[in-house]
């Protein structure tokens, strides 16, 4: 099994384990991870979990929840038990060994899930010797409306579900969740830099709910090309009070 780096961040306040070689973390799971609002007593859960960092991070900042971690990949299991270990989130994070496809879960059973889903289809682009980056990256494993169906289908009436996704692949991305009664409410373009087309779409989207959606201000990780973090960026890798609340 490929060894597992212990990686700190967010100025020491978190440390999350990855593999050394294999698909990474990226600044799309902070984005994401910042994007996601959530209540105490809500019922959550992350499919795709990885490494675990988008739970992680809601969890600093939001203390009162509890979150499933539904990953499928043994060593991504093995890194989500060291970090919830490591982060003292044993009694708040539950890493649960299961398919998307046929998830441990019984219908309508969360108010909220949140994901990172693969962003390309299983034909495009070109393939990774290794096989987790492909599974991560491409949809190897489900196509996107098959994964919103399950999504959905785990969803109570009214529940959230917050997802970040390559902005190429908006208008498909769009027809698939309403076609899996997920309602697209909130939707934030993210740009490399200002001057810069759209790269990624954050998107949250309510199981049955009517028709209307809020088009918030772009995001921009860079101040520009000299790839220098914007000040929204900079605070959610610093984990300011601000970015947190």
């Amino acid at each position: 099994m490929e060894d597992l780096e212990e990686t700190p961040f967010l100025k020491g306040k978190l440390t999350v384990f990855q593999p050394k070689k294999s698909f990474r973390f990226g600044i799309d799971s902070v984005l994401l991870a910042n994007f996601v609002t959530l209540k105490p007593k809500e019922k959550i859960a992350e499919f795709c979990a990885g490494s675990g960092v988008i739970s992680f991070i809601t969890l600093l900042r939001f203390p009162k929840v509890k979150v499933y971690l539904l990953e499928l990949e043994e060593l991504y299991l093995e890194a989500l038990k060291k970090g919830i270990e490591k982060n003292s989130f044993k009694e708040r994070a539950f890493p649960v060994r299961g398919d998307v496809l046929n998830p441990p879960f019984k219908p309508g059973y969360f108010d909220v899930i949140f994901s990172n889903p693969p962003y390309f289809k299983k034909e495009s682009g070109r393939i990774s010797p290794f096989e987790r980056n492909n599974l991560a990256r491409r949809e190897t494993k489900f196509d996107l409306k098959i994964f919103l169906k399950k999504v959905s289908s785990l969803l109570k009436i009214g529940g959230r579900f917050y997802l970040i996704f390559t902005a190429f692949r908006l208008a498909e991305l769009i027809y698939a969740l309403k076609e899996a009664h997920l309602e697209p409410k909130v939707l934030r373009l993210i740009h490399s830099y200002p001057g810069d087309e759209a790269r990624l779409v954050l998107i949250k989207a309510i199981k049955g709910a009517r028709e209307e959606i809020r088009i918030l201000p772009p995001l921009f990780i860079y101040l520009g090309k000299s790839k220098e973090y914007s000040e929204e960026v900079k605070k959610y890798l610093n984990f300011t009070s601000e970015s947190s609340f």
